[in-house]
């Protein structure tokens, strides 16, 4: 038996038009769920006092030989230039029992303010990792790639670190924080 699409109005605009509106796109992709991260890199020389860090859920594994992540960042953002002054990036992949700093590193509050909750370890590039994420990877760039508003940074993992319970993931779907609020 074979099912058979039937495309509603809004499917044939997006489909005939030359590119979708960034409205559009941003919907599509609000129900393309996302592991929680907080990527985090050092001002260069400036140790922690140099730190920086956002939630971000666009991350993913480009191989394993060599083990490499490709992060996207906006241009814009405060961390984009920390990042591309240092080249270090670390990647803290967030369990359900960090909302509360998922929540806290999406806000333009000072760095220092964001740092003072959880427990950090400095790692050998110089990136903050979050001693209690279900993974933190130490991470050098090796390429960057310039996406409209947006750089694909290319990095080559130095280090990882796994905490001893798996724990559960958190994830970001349909602009809420799972299991934020966890069905019944």
């Amino acid at each position: 038996m074979s099912a058979t699409l039937t495309a509603t109005p809004r499917q044939k605009v997006a489909s005939e038009a030359a590119c979708p509106s960034p409205d559009l796109f941003r919907q599509g992709m609000r129900r393309l769920a996302g592991a929680c991260t907080l990527i985090t890199s050092v001002a260069p020389g400036q140790g922690s006092a140099g730190w920086a860090g956002m939630t971000a859920t666009a991350v993913t594994s480009v191989t394993a030989e060599p083990a490499r992540l490709l992060v996207c960042i906006n241009r814009s953002t405060w961390v984009h230039n920390i990042i591309s002054q240092s080249e270090a990036i670390g990647v803290n992949v967030l369990g359900d029992d960090a909302l509360h700093l998922a929540k806290l590193f999406a806000t333009g509050i000072p760095a220092a303010e964001k740092f003072a909750q959880g427990s950090w370890l400095t790692a050998a590039s110089g990136a903050p990792l979050l001693t209690n994420a279900l993974v933190s990877f130490d991470c050098i760039v090796a390429e960057r790639v310039a996406a409209s508003t947006h750089d694909i940074f290319l990095c080559d993992v130095r280090d990882i670190f796994l905490r001893d319970d798996v724990g559960e993931p958190l994830i970001y779907f349909n602009g809420t924080f799972m299991p934020e609020h966890p069905t019944h």
